[in-house]
């Protein structure tokens, strides 16, 4: 489940560079709208996996997609929003490493299902 995530975080992290496909970019128009609620998931799926380079790079992509409701957390929302404004630079190089881990993890998945049978 949250390698679909993956994918759909890291689809709407590189919406700006999808914009020549027309298939591609009427998908992440489609998933525009839960941008947010993909970002505060995969936020809190980071948090939960902290330990590991895939949940930094989940809380990531999550303070990147949340941002905008990050102010409301308190105590420390105005420093989260600022994070996450700070690593809207970055979207583009985030979104492809997210989309490049949820996509091998659904391959491996795939792979791992194929062999055992």
């Amino acid at each position: 489940m949250v390698e679909f995530l993956e994918v759909l975080a890291g689809l709407l992290l590189i919406r700006e560079a999808l914009r020549q496909s027309p298939t591609l970019s009427r998908i992440v128009a489609a998933l525009d709208p839960f941008d947010v609620v993909i970002g505060v998931i995969i936020l809190v799926v980071g948090i939960l996996s902290i330990l590991s380079i895939k949940g930094i790079l989940l809380i990531l992509a999550g303070l990147v997609l949340a941002s905008r409701v990050l102010s409301y957390v308190p105590a420390v929302g105005p420093a989260l929003t600022q994070a996450g404004s700070y690593l809207t630079q970055f979207r583009i190089i985030i979104g492809i490493i997210v989309l490049a881990v949820g996509l091998f993890e659904i391959v491996s998945f795939f792979v791992r299902l194929v062999t055992q049978s």
